[in-house]
């Protein structure tokens, strides 16, 4: 399953950049809406099972009534520190992406470019963050709950 979430993940990756990089273009009405709908959706479940993964693997910091809530710079320690700075790079694209895409003139493009501009500039970003979690944080969080458990005779 991590593999082929990997996968997935690096193909929605490459997959709205491109369509971002698209949107920029005289050809951005070309892949139409439901390419973003697909893309969306693919996302919704790569999430969900980065999450599913968080609860049987991850050591939760502590509980706030029945609410456990995750140590999160644990899992963050294991992202590498370029990396780390990527993804951050990525949220605050995606933010000035909406931002600017809001600001457009109506007139100014076409629609459709613009709303395929502001979803994959936000796929870019929510497709990055599976894509560090199955590739670096998960191995380590299995190596580690590997080598906690006694070994079986």
């Amino acid at each position: 399953m991590g593999t082929v979430s990997l996968w997935l993940a690096a193909v929605g990756f490459v997959a709205s950049a491109a369509l971002h990089f698209l949107s920029f273009t005289p050809w951005a009405a070309l892949p139409g809406e439901r390419a973003v709908w697909g893309l969306g959706a693919l996302v919704f479940v790569l999430a969900a099972g980065m999450v599913a993964r968080l609860r049987r693997t991850a050591a939760l910091g502590r509980r706030w009534g029945r609410v456990a809530v995750y140590d999160w710079r644990a899992l963050v320690g294991k992202v590498p520190p370029g990396l780390q700075l990527l993804v951050v790079g990525a949220a605050l694209y995606a933010w000035m992406n909406f931002v600017l895409c809001v600001m457009l003139e109506p007139g100014a493009q076409a629609p459709g470019a613009i709303t395929l501009r502001m979803a994959s500039g936000h796929l870019i970003f929510f497709f990055l963050v599976p894509l560090v979690y199955f590739r670096w944080v998960e191995p380590r969080l299995e190596a580690n709950r590997a080598a906690a458990e006694p070994p079986r005779s």
